[in-house]
């Protein structure tokens, strides 16, 4: 019995309690028996799901999405898979960032809907109160742009000329519309962009004489930036075209109106604002 006892551990590999059930012996007795028998190697009953586990985790899928598939645990998913990198490229990561952004975009759909009309609205009501612009209008917003975006003398350097940059071609159509109260037509000026040297310099001032209505053959040499590629620029693609540059020859009595225009504009709101207390 012994002997049938050893055998029948080692192979099939019967468990101590069919054995002692089979011959009709106590726990002590058996033990006795199998004394420098070693117990089979029994499978684990999740072992086809760790391989499962270690299969779709290559595939991309999250723990949360393999303890939702197989029915553990997230930390059971964990300690099968947890030293396992995902990979956030894998055609299952990518499916689910896709699905997410068009879930997102699904929500906001109304709510942009509704926003883009109430915008509208309030640019209809602008729209009205600005109306018709005079020429005092113009050559206040123009001065202002000006001291904004334009290029200013320093006492230790004097250029007293009008030099205008920006991207925004309603900007510059509007300083364009400035310089015409100063007498200037767009073929008495002179026109350069400054642009990177990843986009189209030629393209980029096609689209801005179109834009503006300005002679081609008036623009000069562009100034090109040097690329850096640790740089996150958001201006890129088709819709970047560059800054123009708008210089006014022989401008020095329009630049002092200027800078005579936003002493004055200065000097009235800051009286304006200290007749309030300081707007307290």
């Amino acid at each position: 019995m012994r002997d049938e006892a050893r055998r029948l551990r080692t192979d099939p590999g019967l468990s101590r309690t069919q054995l002692r059930r089979m011959f009709g012996v106590s726990n002590a007795t058996l033990t006795d028996w199998l004394r420098g028998v070693e117990p089979p190697a029994r499978p684990h009953a999740k072992d086809h799901l760790r391989g499962e586990a270690t299969r779709l985790r290559t595939d991309g899928w999250s723990l949360n999405d393999i303890a939702t598939r197989l029915g553990v645990a997230k930390s059971t998913a964990f300690a099968w898979v947890g030293h396992i990198p995902l990979d956030p490229d894998s055609a299952r990561a990518t499916a689910k960032r896709e699905l997410a952004k068009r879930h997102s975009e699904a929500r906001w759909d109304e709510f942009r809907a509704e926003r883009d009309r109430r915008q509208a609205e309030v640019w209809d009501l602008a729209a009205r109160d600005v109306d018709a612009l005079s020429d005092r209008d113009v050559l206040l917003m123009g001065a202002v742009a000006y001291w904004c975006e334009g290029r200013k003398s320093k006492p230790w350097a004097r250029e007293d000329r009008l030099t205008f940059i920006n991207s925004d071609p309603g900007l510059c159509g509007l300083f364009l519309r400035f310089l015409q109260l100063g007498g200037y037509g767009v073929a008495d000026l002179k026109y350069r962009l400054s642009i990177h040297e990843t986009a189209d310099a030629d393209e980029a001032a096609d689209w801005w004489a179109a834009q503006l209505g300005l002679p081609r053959d008036q623009f000069r040499r562009p100034t090109i930036k040097k690329h850096v590629p640790l740089t996150r620029r958001a201006n890129v693609g088709d819709d970047y075209h560059g800054c123009l540059i708008i210089e006014a020859p022989r401008s020095r009595l329009l630049y002092w109106r200027t800078e005579g225009v936003m002493r004055a504009v200065v000097h009235e709101t800051s009286s304006a604002f200290a007749g309030q207390g300081g707007g307290r």
